[in-house]
C-alpha cells in the first residue's frame, strides 16, 4: 500500500510541475513576464533546469522550422 501511495505522491507531483510549466508559459505567451516569474518560483531547482534545457531545444527547433517555412537561413 505504501508504494501505491508514493507512486500516486509522484504521479501527482509531475503533473504539478506540468501545469505550473504550462501556467508559465501562458504568461509568456502574454508578455507577462511577472507572472511568469512567480509561476516558475514555484519549481523545485532541478526542475527549473530540465525545463531551461527543453526551452532552449524547443527555441532551435521552433527557429529550424520557422526557416524552413520562410525560406529564411537558420540564424
Amino acid at each position: 500500500m505504501d508504494a501505491i501511495l508514493q507512486q500516486f505522491t509522484d504521479a501527482a507531483a509531475i503533473a504539478g510541475h506540468t501545469l505550473t510549466v504550462q501556467a508559465a508559459m501562458g504568461w509568456m505567451w502574454r508578455g507577462d513576464l511577472d507572472h511568469a516569474r512567480t509561476s516558475l518560483r514555484a519549481l523545485p531547482a532541478d526542475k527549473l533546469r530540465e525545463l531551461s534545457a527543453a526551452a532552449a531545444a524547443l527555441s532551435a527547433l521552433a527557429d529550424e522550422i520557422a526557416c524552413e517555412t520562410t525560406g529564411e537561413a537558420q540564424p
